[in-house]
């Protein structure tokens, strides 16, 4: 490569320019630096691109992706050189600013040709440019579709939509990380109209928008790539513009068209395979107000858990819309019997336990969360009702559960907090359970954490003679070092014996750099706790001994 970047279209092929242009709009180059002079560094569709300048001329360029290494040239390099391009010409048009002394003339603006220009030609104008490029007419649409009333108002979204999602969807009907990535800005903009929407009250056109995006977003998520999550999000936000427009006191006739709505969608395979049928039901019992609806509710589903177990899906977030449909309609004795025989099921022991908490009920909580503990629930869950009781403990200052539920959640993080929380409530009895806590550690498989636990337990007890006899036994000088400070008074010779050993061997059975500066370090530390002088004599030593390693006598140079 040797040409002017300025002319960079006369020296790349057509396709590459027009997807580049493509990444530019769509803000796909991310992380522009300068790695040195001249050599700039940028992310591209996940792929790193590296351009060299001599600053005017390109002189080289790499991509990760396939197609560079195929044609030597690819979209996300020429995406880089046109943000390069356009950096460049930021910054020339600064510095000719700065230069000029006087006030610069009026210049020809976007706003002062918009003051002036006729309305016939630019309408035409516009009308021309979107039809040669299909990024902007997607993007005029989707700003001011919501003013055009020729159209039935939710036909027009879903419309705006469909012609979207043809246009970013590949061959192969997946959405590539850039198309995905246009289709987010078409949504943006639709979530600030229904954002305006609602703050205006006009809340027929947010609900028009919130069905379309859920309806043409909803069955293509797992098409995406890339960018599932944010999609995902959206309809999310779809859902929520709906719970916030039930707040501001919609007319009636609203109200049962969006129930008319949910009925209609909430059972289809799209929504349910990503879990959106959900978000259906939720909006539903915020609807249900009349007590036909409510039955209609619970029926509905009663009968959408059987599917459920049909097809081996978890029915627990069911069970919890139920019992807030229940709740709602004023059944609390068949909500608390439904919880009562399915507390077996963390989401709904979690929401029995919420429950009781936000009523004030707090033996009710404490007597669930100790229920809990006796079913075989999966680790996280145990977690929070140990932790629950924990601090329903401290609260009552029940020292023994306090004890009981510290040494718990120890065992389990090996958190020393919860290790002080323990040793506080139960003076008189806790050098029996250190043992117990000993045994226990090292009953279990060696792993650094482990090893670390137990001699923190040793030097926090003073256990000092047994500490050092730790030490020797697991010859770790990570170890040594973290605990040579409580050893260093009383086992002073052994301690300094071992320190020289662990480094010999390590030295022996290690090369490098980082070997080297491993090996300083461990000295530094050695003067730090007081023993000086034998860092000194180690340093001589590996002086002596290893003299051609040339990293070595650096470091020791620096000690």
């Amino acid at each position: 490569m040797n040409f002017l970047l300025q002319k960079l279209e006369s020296h790349i092929d057509e396709e590459a320019l027009i997807e580049g242009e493509n990444l530019l709009e769509a803000g796909a180059v991310e992380g522009l630096f300068e790695l040195e002079k001249h050599l700039w560094l940028a992310t591209v569709e996940g792929y790193e691109v590296e351009l060299k300048i001599s600053p005017s001329k390109v002189l080289g360029g790499t991509c990760e992706c396939s197609r560079f290494n195929q044609e030597g040239m690819c979209e996300h390099l020429a995406a880089m050189m046109m943000v390069l391009r356009r950096k460049q010409q930021t910054r020339r048009q600064k510095r000719e600013k700065e230069k000029k002394e006087t006030p610069s003339p009026r210049k020809l603006t976007t706003g002062i040709v918009l003051d002036n220009v006729n309305l016939e030609e630019l309408a035409d104008f516009v009308r021309e440019y979107a039809r040669a490029n299909r990024n902007f007419a997607i993007a005029l649409k989707a700003r001011f579709a919501s003013t055009v009333s020729e159209i039935d108002s939710k036909e027009k979204y879903v419309q705006l939509l469909e012609s979207t999602i043809k246009a970013v969807r590949k061959p192969d009907r997946n959405i590539s990380l850039r198309g995905a990535q246009r289709l987010l800005k078409v949504l943006e903009e639709l979530k600030q109209q229904a954002e305006q929407g609602i703050m205006e009250r006009d809340f027929l056109e947010v609900a028009y928008i919130c069905q379309s995006i859920i309806e043409k977003v909803a069955p293509i998520l797992k098409k995406a790539r890339g960018k599932q999550r944010e999609l995902r999000q959206e309809v999310n936000h779809a859902f929520e513009y709906l719970h916030q427009l039930l707040e501001k006191g919609p007319a009636p006739t609203l109200l049962h068209e969006l129930w008319a709505y949910c009925l209609q969608e909430y059972n289809k395979l799209a929504y349910r395979s990503n879990g959106i049928d959900l978000l259906f039901f939720k909006l539903m019992v915020e609807l249900a107000q009349e007590p036909r609806q409510q039955e209609i509710l619970l029926d509905s589903l009663d009968n959408y858990k059987e599917k459920y177990k049909e097809e081996s899906r978890p029915t627990a977030p069911l069970m919890l819309i139920e019992l807030s449909a229940l709740e709602k309609s004023g059944r609390n004795e068949e909500a608390r019997q439904l919880m009562e025989s399915n507390l077996m099921q963390p989401d709904v022991l979690l929401y029995a336990i919420q429950q009781a908490i936000t009523k004030g009920q707090m033996p009710r909580v404490k007597a669930l969360a100790i229920t809990g503990l006796r079913f075989d629930l999966p680790q996280e869950v145990k977690a929070r009702l140990e932790e629950l009781l924990l601090r329903l403990a401290e609260e009552d200052d029940e020292r023994e559960e306090i004890n009981r539920y510290a040494l718990r959640r120890f065992l389990d993080t090996q958190d020393f907090s919860y290790y002080q929380k323990a040793r506080r409530a139960d003076r008189a009895g806790w050098a029996g359970q250190v043992e117990e806590i000993l045994a226990h550690f090292q009953s279990l498989p060696y792993a650094p954490s482990r090893r670390n636990t137990i001699a923190r337990i040793l030097a926090e007890e003073g256990m000092d003679s047994r500490l050092m006899s730790y030490a020797e036994q697991v010859q770790s000088l990570d170890l040594l070092q973290e605990f040579a400070p409580f050893l260093i008074g009383n086992y002073r010779e052994r301690l300094l014996e071992l320190y020289r050993k662990l480094l010999t061997d390590f030295l022996r059975n290690h090369l490098g750099r980082k070997t080297s500066q491993r090996i300083r370090e461990a000295l530094q530390r050695l003067h730090e706790i007081g023993a000086g002088e034998l860092a000194v004599l180690l340093v001589e030593e590996f002086r002596s001994q290893y003299p051609d390693r040339h990293s070595l006598m650096e470091e020791l140079a620096l000690f």
